[in-house]
Formats: structure tokens, sequence, C-alpha cells
């Protein structure tokens, strides 16, 4: 379990804490391309790491992410117009473009050079991968994009969605580690799944209590998970954590790679975003119909919003009748009962009240990674090395069935994708 201290410190992640201030050392994945706003379109609002933002796009196509409130007296600018170049408050008409810079003071005479010194706070920004990224650090210069392989694939091989989950950005990553649940959280009553890596197969429901074994990363770590098959062999999964908030679970052989990212929006709420894509080839239409109907890998939402369908207000439309004779929960879809557990802990969690088992080492791994990290982080003020390092995320999740006294770090079918290496070794 965690201290109070040790709890405050993990979870807060706003201006002027450690967390935060690690954490904006880092692009930030902040919502789908497909999000943005076009050109002059109303801009949208946003918030990441406790501050409030908008996001638009300019008459050529800039986008820019400032402050919502307007330097001159605090306005939201989210009710502000996008004309001819920059977004012009609404309250005095000043007007700022995407760098922040203020074009226009018209309640102040012609010959002020006012102007000159005002600027609204802008934060850079990049559209890569089927997502916007911002910098919220600290840097004159902002570090390059983490190499993560899905940056460098077609357009058309990505697929990302984004929805919001309502608890603190530690405790929802933490569901996505915590393998043991899976034997019991998504299992089905009724039936098993023919593939057997399925996550309602039998490798899952027959062992749950997994082995376990972590390796740490310069960014991070890989969380080997194996469980006991077919009575001489051992089913080994490997998860990678990558600081400072995103995580993969490995596919079946036939499915799209997959990430994962856990954005802190306050202290009680985060985003989660979700990328699935094929390296080698275009995505299916029968995946892309279940991808944006939430029914694998991606979480149903109302139509036009990140509000996901099945959630805490509404007891995810629990089906007890269900429960008894089809669904181990009652609930609808993977992504809605990893939500249910982690959310109904509380909008942050009182870890001082846990007690934790061998079953709980990845989220052991996670929150002690985080917190040293954070913590040597502000004790050097350097750079991290995972942010100086991009290519430290050119990795995989994967997946193989072992001769049992195999370790997983022995096995090249386990490692040769999972450990990170410079593009040039790798190639």
């Amino acid at each position: 379990m965690l201290s109070h201290d040790k709890n405050a410190l993990l979870t807060q992640t706003g201006p002027g804490t450690p967390m935060g201030r690690f954490m904006r050392a880092f692009w930030i994945p902040a919502m789908t391309a497909a999000e943005v706003p076009a050109c002059d379109d109303a801009p949208v609002r946003l918030q990441l790491l406790g501050e409030r933002l908008v996001v638009f796009r300019d008459s050529d196509g800039r986008v820019g992410v400032l402050d919502e409130h307007c330097p001159h007296r605090g306005a939201s600018l989210f009710f502000g117009r996008n004309e001819e170049g920059g977004l012009r408050c609404v309250y005095h008409g000043w007007k700022f473009d995407v760098d922040g810079q203020c074009l226009e003071l018209p309640t102040e005479p012609a010959s002020s050079r006012m102007r000159l010194n005002i600027r609204a706070r802008s934060y850079p920004c990049r559209l890569a991968g089927g997502l916007l990224w911002v910098y919220l650090g600290e840097a004159d210069t902002a570090p390059e994009l983490p190499a993560f392989e899905w940056l460098g694939v077609p357009e058309a091989q990505v697929y990302a969605s984004r929805w919001q989950q309502d608890c603190n950005y530690a405790q929802a990553m933490e569901g996505e580690l915590d393998s043991a649940h899976v034997g019991f959280l998504h299992r089905l009553v009724d039936k098993k799944d023919t593939d057997h890596r399925a996550l309602t197969g039998r490798y899952f429901t027959d062992d749950t209590a997994p082995a376990w074994k972590i390796l740490p990363t310069p960014a991070g770590f890989m969380a080997c998970n194996g469980r006991a098959v077919d009575g001489d062999r051992r089913y080994w999964r490997l998860n990678q954590f990558l600081l400072p908030f995103f995580t993969m679970i490995p596919p079946r052989p036939s499915e799209a790679q997959l990430v994962r990212m856990w954005v802190p929006m306050t202290d009680e709420r985060c985003w989660v975003i979700c990328v699935t894509y094929r390296p080698d080839g275009p995505l299916q239409d029968d995946e892309l119909a279940l991808w944006r109907n939430g029914e694998v890998n991606h979480r149903k939402v109302i139509p036009g919003t990140t509000i996901p369908t099945e959630r805490l207000d509404n007891d995810y439309l629990i089906d007890r009748e269900k429960q008894k004779t089809t669904s181990f929960t009652g609930i609808h879809g993977i992504r809605a009962q990893d939500a249910m557990v982690t959310e109904t802990a509380g909008p942050i969690a009182d870890r001082t009240r846990e007690h934790l088992g061998s079953s709980d080492r990845a989220v052991v791994a996670m929150r002690r990674t985080l917190l040293e990290a954070a913590g040597a982080h502000a004790a050097a003020g350097e750079v991290p090395q995972a942010v100086a390092s991009p290519w430290l995320y050119g990795v995989r999740a994967t997946q193989a069935v072992l001769p049992e006294g195999v370790e997983p770090d022995e096995a090249d079918e386990l490692m040769a994708r999972a450990r990170p290496a410079p593009a040039a070794v790798r190639a």
C-alpha cells in the first residue's frame, strides 16, 4: 500500500506538483486528429493536467492551443470568434494567433503599442499518428515526439479514439496492467472462446494466478505474466508500461497492434486514448466497424461526445439476468467492465487501505517507476532519459507459449520486438 503522502505524489498532476512537472517534460497526447476543428471553425475546449485550454485551426490550417482565459480580463476564449487568421475574444475584441501573439486591440487607441507586449499563453502542438500532441513543458525547445511505431504508419492503417474516465489516471492505468483480473472480470458464464488466447478463453480461466516477472527498461518496464497451460507449458504475455502513462497489451496473432494512453484531465478524471493499427497493411472493414461501435479495444460513447454509454451514473447498464447466465459481470464490453472496477473505487482511491498480493506486482512496479522517475526529475531538473531517447518507445507488447522453465527474457519470440533498440539497430 502507499502512504497518504506517496498517494498524493502519484495522483496530483496539476501545475507545480512534482508529478505534474515531470509529465510536462513529455509530449501529451490530447485528442484525436478528427476532433481538431476545421479552418475557422469554432474552438473546442481541452483540459490537460488540470489546465483549461482551447484548440482551434486558423484560416491557413495552422492548429493553435491556447490557455482558455483571455489575458485581458480572463473571459473564456471558448466563446471566441475564429476569424481571419486568429481567435477573437468576444468581450473586448482582442485577437490572438496560434502562437498567442496579439493581433488586434480594438479597444485601445490606434497609436497604442500595448499590443506588442500582450500574449495569450500558447503551447506547441503537432498532429501525428492520428492524434494532436501538446507540449506543456518549460523547455525553450520542445523535444522530439516519442518514436512509437504507429507514428510512421500510413494514415489508412491507424484508428484512434478518445473517451473520458471518471477517476484518477493512475488507478485507471492500474486496471490495464493488472492481468490477473482477466480470468474473472471478463469471463463468460456459459462458454469459453474457442481461441484459448482470447480474454474469455481457457488460458485465462484455467490458471487465475499467473507467475510474474518485471523487466525494467529505461522508459518503464515490461510486465511478463505467465499462465500454466497444456500440462508442461506456460502462456506468457508481455505487457508494456512506458512513461508517463502509455500501456500496450499484446494482440492475438491476427489482430491489430494496440496502444492506450491514460492522460490526466484533472486529478479526478482522465482521458483514455486508444490507437489500433496494422504496420503491414490496411485496416479491415469488420474490425473498423467493431472499433467505431466500441465493441473491441475502444469504448462505446454517446455519438458526438467523449461520454461513455455505460458509465457510473447509470450503473454501467448492468443486466443482472445476464450476470447469472451469460456474463460474469452483467456489464457489456471489456472497456466498461474495466472502468466499473476502477471508477467505483472513488475518484482517487485510498491506497492506504489496500491489501496487495503477488498478483499486483505490475501495479506496484508502475507506481514505483512513476514515483522514482518524478522524484529524480524534481531533484535533478534534467530531461528524463525517456524524453531524450525517443527510440525507447519503438516497442510492442508480445505473447508466446513457452516450455515450462524457460524464462520470458530468454525467449527471442517474446523479446525480439519488446526490447527497445535504436532504429538503426532494429533495422
